[in-house]
């Protein structure tokens, strides 16, 4: 047989690398869906947790405050602090000061057109702190009245309602009363927000497992509302500077880089439908958590939280 000649094998050598870059593709991408994520979705549990209950926090506290002493490290190290985010003040949702203080929301980029005719919040108890002043620790001035079109915007929110629970598309949280249903099109929302929090220490602690759990979240929630334009993914609230508190020592209160950065990567891979909502922030340490090394707001918190996001999303209506 005749032997190639160097030029030969140059060229298949870099036809060869060519077509496996090629072939490698965005890791979020990939994942959407997939059987593992579902499984963990119906194997979380059937959304049994109490709505809006008193004690407890959606992290479900001795979760959160096992590892303090490690913690205190990573979310000082941190975990993207707010000065660096950049965080935004109410009245510049896009950018500007307040970060240090935790003042204001940093944003995303929308890309479908709005307003949207109906805007549905799935989310944890937290976020029902905020959006519609669930107690204890409601906020008195809420979302839906800090100046967004209120028959607009409607929830489903509930305790303990972690992503791998919305991830199984049977769980009983689908089934939940909305709260506030939006005027038009109640069942039909063409933008969805979703509020994602995990208390797995496997996957909810890795930039993959994110993309795996967010993924397969996004899967179900187009299966459930085709018409769905558009797909905000939000995080929980964060400390001030995203650092932890040296009075709280639950670490859940801090957002981890890995987690930020699979938030980024499943919105850049996903063609537009997903966006990347705005990173909100308590405003101090001493006065913005209602029980002991926890992540639920009091009053006071909540309603600056409801000013940050209210302010981003009347700039992106």
């Amino acid at each position: 047989m005749r032997k190639p000649s160097h030029a030969g094998l140059l060229i298949s050598l870099l036809v060869a690398s060519g077509c496996s870059a090629a072939g490698s593709g965005p890791s979020g991408a990939s994942s959407g869906g997939s059987s593992s994520g579902g499984q963990s979705g119906s194997s979380a549990g059937s959304g049994a947790g109490a709505s809006g209950g008193g004690s407890g926090s959606d992290d479900g506290g001795s979760a959160g405050t096992a590892s303090s002493s490690s913690s205190a490290s990573s979310g000082s190290s941190g975990a993207d602090s707010g000065s660096a985010d950049g965080a935004a003040s109410g009245t510049a949702p896009e950018g500007g000061a307040g970060a240090e203080t935790g003042a204001g929301a940093e944003g995303g980029k929308t890309t479908a057109a709005g307003p949207f005719a109906c805007n549905l919040v799935l989310g944890l108890f937290t976020t029902s702190q905020w959006f519609n002043g669930t107690n204890p620790g409601g906020a008195s001035k809420t979302f839906l009245m800090d100046g967004v079109d209120a028959t607009r915007w409607e929830s489903k929110t509930q305790k303990y309602s972690y992503v791998e629970k919305w991830i199984d598309p049977q769980n009983a949280l689908w089934s939940l009363p909305l709260n506030n249903p939006c005027a038009t099109n109640s069942t039909t929302p063409d933008r969805i927000l979703f509020v994602g929090f995990s208390p797995d220490t496997t996957q909810g602690k890795s930039q993959a497992g994110w993309e795996m759990l967010l993924d397969s979240v996004i899967a179900t929630i187009k299966m459930k509302y085709p018409s769905a334009k558009e797909i905000d993914i939000l995080t929980m609230g964060r400390a001030p500077n995203n650092m932890l508190c040296p009075n709280n020592s639950d670490v859940d209160t801090v957002i981890q880089p890995y987690e930020d950065a699979a938030y980024e990567a499943v919105a850049a891979a996903s063609g537009g439908l997903v966006v990347v909502g705005p990173k909100y922030y308590v405003p101090d340490c001493n006065n913005s958590y209602i029980f002991a090394n926890d992540t639920d707001y009091t009053t006071t918190a909540a309603n600056s939280i409801a000013t940050q996001v209210a302010a981003y999303y009347v700039a992106h209506p």
